[in-house]
Parts: structure tokens; C-alpha cells; sequence
């Protein structure tokens, strides 16, 4: 069966566009992020699918390696700002308060800036996981220029070794 050729971001066509099934893997990579309101549960997650797909599918795992990234990176800035807020809510809370006053306080400050957080990085996730699903080749802004060129598909590897 003949599968038209889908246009790759950096200006060449693809031959063997990602199969349904590698698009589906490569979009439940990107979805864990929304498991991350649960600390690194969505990166463990995006880690796993890496690990099983790197030999049969590269392309997957390049998708997998690329969210399991981008969700390090957005956890740690996330943990980082929240730790400001949560530094700068002990500044300005009145000392003469019990010590109990002063934990829900750091609750009370920190946990909106970690779901907003959070939010905006599920949200950007799941724009990644529709673009994988349509059999685009994603790549996230700053993180996706780490992880190099694209990554062949199953079908152009299978091509390329030939009828066995």
C-alpha cells in the first residue's frame, strides 16, 4: 500500500509517514505531562515510553525523550518560582503568628503559582500530542533543538533494510 509522502518541518518530505499506532504512542508521551500534578509522575510516565519504543520505533521515542525533557525543564521552573513565591510570602508574613499559621500560609502561596504552572505546561503538552497525532514531527521551542534532527519512522526503517 502506497502512503502519500507528509511534509517534515525541516523542508523534506517523509516517504513512510508514522504509522496510526506510533502517533498514538508519541501523543501519549506528551499527555503524561498531565499526570505531572502529581511531582515527576507525567515524566516517569513520558520516560517509560522512550525506553520501550527506542528500538522499534525512533521517531517515538525521539517524541517520548523530547516530552520527557520539556518536562524537566517546566518542573524545575515551576518548583523555582514557587519556591520564590513561598520565600517571599515568609518575608512578608507577620512573625508574631504561630508556627501553624505559617505553614498554611506557604500552602496558601506556593500551591496557585504550582498549578498555573503546571496548567500552562499540560496545556503546551497537549498542543504537542494533537501535532504528533496528525503525524507531525513537534518540537518544543528552546528544548527541541536539543535532541537533534528527526528521527526515522518504523516504516522508513523497515524500507530501509528491505524485504527480509
Amino acid at each position: 500500500m502506497s502512503q502519500s509522502p507528509s511534509s517534515d518541518p525541516n523542508g523534506r518530505d517523509r516517504e513512510h509517514p508514522p504509522s496510526r499506532e506510533e502517533c498514538q504512542q508519541a501523543a501519549r508521551a506528551h499527555l503524561a505531562a498531565w499526570l505531572g500534578i502529581l511531582p515527576l509522575f507525567g515524566l516517569f510516565t513520558a520516560f517509560g515510553i522512550y525506553s520501550q519504543t527506542q528500538r522499534t520505533s525512533p521517531w517515538v521515542a525521539q517524541q517520548a525523550l523530547l516530552s520527557t525533557l520539556y518536562q524537566t525543564v517546566a518542573f524545575n521552573v515551576v518548583l523555582i518560582v514557587s519556591a520564590l513565591a513561598i520565600a517571599v510570602g515568609f518575608v512578608a508574613w507577620d512573625s508574631s503568628k504561630d508556627g501553624d499559621d505559617l505553614v498554611i500560609a506557604a500552602i496558601l502561596t506556593g500551591a496557585p503559582f504550582y498549578l498555573v504552572g503546571w496548567l500552562g505546561q499540560a496545556i503546551l503538552a497537549t498542543r504537542a500530542s494533537r501535532a504528533v497525532l496528525g503525524g507531525a514531527d513537534f518540537r518544543y521551542a528552546i528544548i527541541g533543538r536539543l535532541v537533534g534532527t528527526s528521527a526515522p519512522t518504523r516504516g522508513e526503517l523497515e524500507s530501509r533494510q528491505g524485504p527480509e
